[in-house]
């Protein structure tokens, strides 16, 4: 148990091997694109985990190509906001004098976090009705009045 401290933080010496194998062939640019990772070993047990790399901009750049596949439109500034016509149209229904200000909004946030979202008319939707929220004022129905015989 006393060594266990010790082995703490330290790497195997089968994962250093794997490592450098990894790095020789990201060099040679031999791994797939897909994050997939290529373990060089000839037994079935072992078995190593994927490299898990997430590039935001190759997923958003994936993100957009299906929408546009899917007949959407690009709104915003920055071009980055993607509905269909029926969702434009519920949503101007919906939000009938702050739907591009919802629009700008959405824009100018994705642009600037880097953040992407799956459905953007579910989203400014949701921001509607968190702002709604925020407006309405919050019901107080108390009831002060005491009647005989009671402490207050």
């Amino acid at each position: 148990m006393s060594d266990i401290q010790l082995l703490i933080g330290q790497s195997s010496s089968e994962g250093e091997r794997k490592k450098r194998e990894r790095m020789r062939l990201k060099r040679q640019n031999l791994l797939p694109s897909g994050g997939m990772d290529i373990c060089p070993s000839n037994s079935q047990v072992d078995k190593c985990p994927p490299i898990l790399e997430y590039r935001d901009k190759e997923i958003r750049d994936k993100s957009i190509e299906n929408r546009k596949r899917g007949r959407t439109h690009a709104y915003g500034r920055y071009q980055n906001v993607f509905l269909s016509s029926a969702e434009l149209a519920e949503l101007q229904a919906e939000l009938p004098a702050l739907w591009e200000q919802y629009i700008e909004r959405l824009s100018e946030y994705m642009e600037s976090s880097g953040k992407g979202y799956k459905n953007h008319a579910a989203t400014i939707r949701r921001w509607a009705n968190a702002d709604k929220k925020k407006e309405e004022a919050p019901a107080r129905n108390r009831d002060y009045s005491v009647e005989e015989g009671e402490t207050v």
